[in-house]
């Protein structure tokens, strides 16, 4: 069977190729920008979105809609292409401008990065660059295309104290002024921070998306063992194979809420780059237990941005309700009613609701009760089980707080222990 994503309601009316639509939940700039905001934009795509082009669109709020979701570059490169005298100069001076000087602390992350991953190397330390250039060059070719950010470093856990010899030694230190890594405090412990002394860049050492409530380790073996070159600026460094890179960013993008359409691109374009070997995508999600995690962001993939997905993977995506409506739920600024979308605020609801078998979910539903979040106050109806993780909130989270309230200072605690 055939898998349509797409949202349908009885009131809707259907919109031509000419009037710039495919999909009327979104707006006509946010369609527009998902039309250019790709890796690449294939031919049946182009005469489209010059016929939008020509017919008049909301030119301040289309670059605005690209500046929030981190696309720019993507739409200049595409604007320039197909449309650049239809767009008013003041407004694509504009974009030039800031999409220049994207390019230029792209180089500048490049040459960080390129020199802190030949220094791991000396040192036998073992990282790999999470999402920035690095990844930028594996799915464009070209590290220019994606948003400035600070470095992060994927890093074992193991390696930690080594990889905080190799980063002072390049003139980093820790935010906050700390001159030692923090003891390793479990499965709660925060990644470090660094800052350079002169050129103020950020570096985070990585190994686990790790947001109040729950810890998901990104240092596991496959990540490693399956780890291959990639080309950055004419030089080769080591980063993720394809298969564990769509896993992560599906990680990644989940635990943002898929608020930013860069995140979909990014998952969109690594697919449509790379020959990915489905039957191991998979295997892994199984072991990771983010199965359903996985096949939300290829959902996305799928329905906002056409990526082609094998028949069998589409199958999956089709049995699984949950999965379908949530996709149709995002991301949620280009929805035409935002109402229905999701953010930040509904992470914590979302992941207990992906979480791929009930022992998994209540588990993670206890971890939020303990958290306090305020989601399990004001679960939106799509969450699959709120109801039962309402009333385990007001059984778990009183009885939390009570032991909290009960227990001795940290400062005294070990008097209690001896």
């Amino acid at each position: 069977m055939k898998l349509s994503l797409r949202h349908t309601t009885n009131e809707e009316t259907p919109f031509s190729a000419a009037d710039g639509w495919v999909n009327p939940v979104r707006f006509r700039e946010a369609q527009f920008l998902i039309w250019c905001a790709r890796a690449a934009v294939p031919e049946s795509l182009r005469r489209r979105i010059l016929d939008v082009a020509q017919s008049g669109l909301n030119w301040p709020l289309l670059l605005e809609l690209a500046k929030s979701h981190g696309v720019e570059s993507l739409l200049a490169r595409t604007l320039t292409e197909l449309c650049a005298d239809l767009v008013p100069s003041a407004d694509l001076d504009a974009l030039r401008g800031r999409v220049e000087a994207a390019a230029a602390a792209n180089r500048a992350g490049a040459v960080d990065l390129l020199q802190l991953s030949r220094a791991f190397h000396a040192a036998g330390v073992s990282a790999l660059p999470f999402r920035g250039v690095g990844l930028a060059a594996m799915i464009y070719g070209d590290f220019t295309l994606c948003t400035p950010a600070d470095l992060v470093m994927l890093v074992r856990r193991n390696q930690r104290e080594a990889a905080h010899r190799v980063v002072v030694s390049l003139g980093y230190s820790l935010r906050g002024g700390a001159s030692e890594p923090p003891a390793d405090a479990g499965a709660r412990e925060r990644p470090p921070v660094y800052l350079h002394g002169t050129t103020s860049r950020q570096i985070e050492l990585l190994w686990a998306v790790n947001p109040a409530w729950v810890i998901f380790p990104i240092d596991r073996p496959e990540v490693w063992g399956w780890a291959r070159s990639v080309s950055l600026d004419g030089r080769t460094i080591k980063g993720l194979a394809p298969e564990e890179a769509v896993l992560v960013l599906c990680v990644h993008g989940a635990h943002q809420a898929w608020e930013q359409l860069s995140l979909v691109t990014e998952a969109a374009g690594l697919i449509c780059a790379r020959r990915l070997n489905w039957k191991r995508v998979v295997t892994t999600a199984l072991e990771w237990k983010c199965y359903r995690v996985l096949l939300l962001g290829l959902a996305l993939a799928h329905r906002v941005m056409d990526v082609p997905i094998p028949p069998q993977i589409l199958s999956l995506i089709e049995v699984d309700a949950d999965v379908v409506c949530l996709a149709r739920r995002m991301p949620k600024s280009l929805l035409l009613q935002q109402r229905e979308g999701l953010d930040q605020h509904d992470v914590g609801a979302l992941l207990f609701t992906l979480q791929d078998d009930w022992k998994a979910r209540w588990r993670y539903g206890i971890a939020l009760c303990r958290s306090h979040d305020p989601i399990v106050q004001t679960l939106p109806d799509w969450c699959r089980g709120r109801r039962s993780l309402h009333w385990l909130a007001c059984g778990v989270s009183p009885v939390h707080t009570l032991s909290r309230w009960c227990s001795p200072p940290a400062s005294i605690r070990h008097l209690f222990h001896r």
